[in-house]
């Protein structure tokens, strides 16, 4: 279980935003950030704050979010039908909110939200025994956040967005996340009260924090270390901004965790990675989905992974592709090697250069060391498959299945026509075309042309004329 628990507490996301500037048919919120949607990254993110449930805002293609994010057992779906603004939304929860001690409010478009900074949030807001609690930053550039505004005693009277801020107020520094933790028993009551007299004819839920003041509740500010942490995605841009952000966090914390990342701005690790201990990331590796790498591997330069699966000690040479497969403690694999989805590498099989595995298994120990294709076949243990050998899977309309047994050798430029079984202890000769079952030990060839030699042929000559 996680160290946090709040099972008092209610979390809204906001998250029914269009996002105009990302010009894209997707909801804002379903944008990738390191191959986890932006949605994904905050569920996770309040998920692990284990509270009693939470409630997601949509309104935009909400059946698009709703269908890529399925049904948490602890999750209600609200809709807001018209973007009328944040206050508007968040009011739209309360029909599902009940219980509860504190709601906490947090947007669907801030990725780089960390567990620890919505803990304190949490904590600060009960310790001071505030009826609002928002979150603040100090960005080196304020421009686009509500400002807070404070009294000569330093207390929070308002947060006023920029559109409808003086010149004097957007001078201020600190700024409003848009992240909140307000008391049950009086958020409703003040989303009730807002007025929509601004720029935008819309309900800001910043304008609980006067409301409060007027009606003698108390408000407080904490302010969060790390500003970047309140970065929205607003456009692509803005996007790549956050990912380019988001891989650095992730690559230091592989890098305290023991790994070793080689020119760590050339290599690309998503969020759903994991990696073991003394393994080596060289340069320009890309490590995608839900990679899981074993320790004491090295994998690149420039090999990509993705959805893989790799046991302790796998050395992955230069330009590699491996994608939905799995491959086994001290196994070899490359340079310039594809294992394909289903591939399955036993433990200290050899996979060389440019050769393709594709839904097969190799045994332990066998070698494919060189320009070979193994589609749909099964490759007992401790065999040997000759450069250029092809199982031939595919007759235009089906695949078919080749097997061959243990301490098999395969010659060179071998073609093995399936269905076809080879027997154990097997050798066939080199450049055989084998379409019947090879009954195990011996020697088995396909009929070869006689060699002949032509003592008197002469090349042809190019007419220089």
């Amino acid at each position: 279980m996680g160290k946090f628990h709040y099972p008092d507490l209610q979390v809204c996301v906001l998250a029914a935003g269009r996002g105009k500037r990302m010009r894209s048919n997707l909801p804002k919120v379903l944008h990738n950030v390191l191959g986890r949607a932006m949605i994904d990254h905050i569920l996770h993110t309040v998920e692990s704050l284990r509270p009693k449930g939470i409630a997601v805002v949509t309104g935009h293609a909400s059946e698009l979010v709703r269908q890529h994010v399925g049904q948490p057992v602890n999750l209600e779906w609200v809709i807001q039908d018209k973007q009328l603004g944040t206050g508007h939304a968040v009011k739209q929860c309360e029909q599902v909110i009940r219980d509860v001690r504190d709601v906490l409010i947090v947007c669907g478009d801030t990725p780089l939200l960390q567990i620890e900074t919505l803990a304190t949030l949490v904590d600060e807001h009960r310790e001071s025994d505030a009826d609002v609690t928002v979150l603040t930053a100090q960005p080196e550039n304020p421009f686009g956040y509500g400002r807070v505004i404070r009294d000569q005693h330093g207390h929070v009277t308002s947060i006023v967005e920029e559109k409808d801020a003086s010149a004097e107020q957007r001078q201020i520094s600190e700024v409003s996340s848009g992240i909140y933790c307000v008391r049950y028993d009086v958020l409703f009551d003040l989303l009730h009260a807002i007025g929509n007299r601004n720029a935008q004819g819309e309900y800001y839920l910043p304008d609980i924090v006067p409301l409060a003041l007027q009606a003698g509740q108390s408000v407080e500010a904490v302010l969060m270390h790390d500003a970047d942490e309140m970065l929205g995605v607003n456009d692509r841009v803005h996007l790549a901004h956050v990912e380019d952000l988001m891989q650095k966090r992730i690559i230091e914390d592989w890098q305290r965790r023991g790994v070793t990342i080689e020119k760590p701005d050339t290599v690309r690790i998503e969020a759903s990675v994991k990696i073991g201990i003394d393994t080596v990331i060289q340069a320009g590796c890309y490590l995608i989905g839900s990679t899981q790498i074993g320790d004491e591997c090295r994998i690149g330069p420039n090999a990509v992974l993705v959805d893989a699966w790799l046991d302790d000690r796998v050395n992955v040479y230069a330009f590699s592709h491996i994608h939905s497969a799995a491959v086994g403690s001290d196994a070899l694999v490359g340079p310039y090697a594809r294992l394909r989805p289903e591939a399955r590498l036993d433990e200290g099989v050899h996979i060389g250069n440019f050769v393709e595995v594709k839904k097969a298994v190799v045994g332990e120990g066998s070698k494919v060391n060189h320009l070979a294709y193994i589609g749909d076949a099964t490759i007992g243990r401790n065999c040997n498959i000759g450069a250029g050998t092809i199982t031939c899977n595919y007759d235009g309309a089906n695949k078919f299945l080749t097997e061959i047994g243990d301490d098999v050798f395969v010659g060179s430029d071998t073609q093995l026509v399936a269905p076809v079984r080879v027997g154990n202890h097997a050798t066939i000769g080199a450049g055989s075309t084998i379409t019947r079952d090879v009954d195990a030990g011996g020697l088995t060839l396909s009929e070869r042309s006689e060699q002949k030699h032509m003592p008197n042929w002469k090349r042809p000559v190019k007419d220089k004329r």
